[in-house]
């Protein structure tokens, strides 16, 4: 029976501190992150914003033009605001989305203090707004270096090197973060914002591997971003400067804006709805050098070196070759569809197309977005 009485006593004992823990969290996402401006008297010639962020209670007072700015830590205790520097404490009375009321209790009795009330704008152009102050804020501190960096570390100029590229999302790859992906359900009820910062190396066939989250404001930001990390769409990899494929550690900063979030989603699902009443070109195909049809062609004429004179009594000869070009715009496969006639001049073209710099491949649209391989099939004509 004591047995049972403990077992229950610790279970009151470890559901009263979980709930108070749960609560507490609930009421610093609803507190935190915000800039709280203090209603005062019309008359007076002063001012006040505070924001709580970080476990940091900044506070500016502007009186007659001035700005003053004071920085405490605080904590959440119950309903109690807990500041350490000067050591006071502040009783949340009230708090929603927008309004904040708060009871001052200073050390000694201080008659006529009454209750503080402090309104934040949640309107949508408010909330976006606060979002860009955060994510200017969050992108100034950040101390890592975002985008490609040299795993090996020999490489002391990085713009010697070629980037990694994605079929849809180019160099930039924060877009592809932030156009996939599917905000954490409980997080983005209570308006929380915050960031993930991603680092992980790109193997030689442009695949993601070794994904390590740097510093994030919470560990379901962390799970999203690896998710989408490890279902990234294969890339043009890194190479160096004599154009040899490299292994290379590519770091991206990954915002999480609440409102910015929903408005993407709403705009997703009205550029869907328009695309199912109008024909969409989802590819591009794969071009050579300027992108014009004929570039391939011209760029093989250019290099060539025959002696017209073995034409005989013709006027010129015609061959037909086909070029397969693979998903990173490298040449893969040369053929002759159909024979000038003469084989050293075939072998030429063939030997010519081998060696031909990197084509752009063909581009998928759809969805992520993918590179693809192609074929082309390119006529040659060799004149007297």
């Amino acid at each position: 029976m004591k047995k049972l009485l403990s077992i229950l006593l610790s279970w009151v004992v470890i559901g009263g501190l979980s709930a108070q823990n749960n609560k507490c969290a609930d009421m610093s996402a609803l507190l935190e992150n915000k800039v709280w401006r203090v209603q005062l008297p019309q008359d007076k010639q002063y001012a006040m914003e505070m924001e709580f962020r970080d476990a940091g209670w900044r506070s500016v007072f502007l009186y007659d033009g001035k700005r003053k700015e004071i920085f405490y830590s605080y904590s959440l205790c119950g309903d109690t605001i807990k500041v350490f520097e000067s050591r006071e404490n502040y009783i949340i009375q009230e708090l929603t989305d927008s309004t904040l009321v708060f009871q001052y209790l200073p050390d000694s009795l201080t008659i006529g203090v009454g209750p503080v009330r402090c309104v934040t704008d949640n309107t949508l152009q408010g909330q976006w707004e606060n979002e860009n102050r955060l994510d200017s804020i969050w992108r100034t501190e950040n101390c890592w270096t975002l985008g490609v960096s040299d795993l090996s570390g020999t490489i002391k100029d990085l713009a010697t090197i070629e980037p990694p590229r994605w079929a849809k999302w180019n160099y930039d790859l924060e877009k592809y973060f932030t156009s996939q992906m599917i905000y954490p359900e409980h997080l983005l009820e209570k308006n929380q914002a915050g960031y993930s910062v991603v680092m992980f190396s790109i193997d030689t066939l442009g695949l993601p591997c070794g994904i390590n989250i740097l510093t994030s404001k919470h560990k379901d930001f962390d799970k999203e971003v690896v998710r989408l990390t490890e279902e990234l769409p294969h890339c043009l990899p890194c190479r160096d400067k004599s154009g040899k494929r490299m292994e290379c550690l590519y770091t991206v900063y990954v915002p999480f804006l609440p409102q910015h979030y929903r408005d993407r989603v709403k705009m997703d699902s009205i550029a869907e709805e328009k695309q199912k009443h109008c024909f969409v070109e989802w590819e591009a195909v794969s071009s050579f050098q300027d992108g014009k049809p004929c570039s391939a062609q011209n760029y093989i004429a250019q290099h060539l070196k025959y002696d017209p004179a073995l034409l005989g009594d013709k006027q010129q000869v015609r061959g037909i070759y086909t070029i397969r070009i693979n998903s990173y715009g490298e040449v893969y496969e040369a053929k002759v569809l159909r024979s000038c006639g003469i084989q050293d001049w075939d072998n030429q073209v063939l030997e010519i197309i081998r060696k031909m710099p990197r084509w752009t491949p063909t581009i998928n649209y759809y969805e992520k977005g993918e590179y693809r391989e192609s074929a082309w099939t390119v006529p040659i004509v060799f004149k007297r």
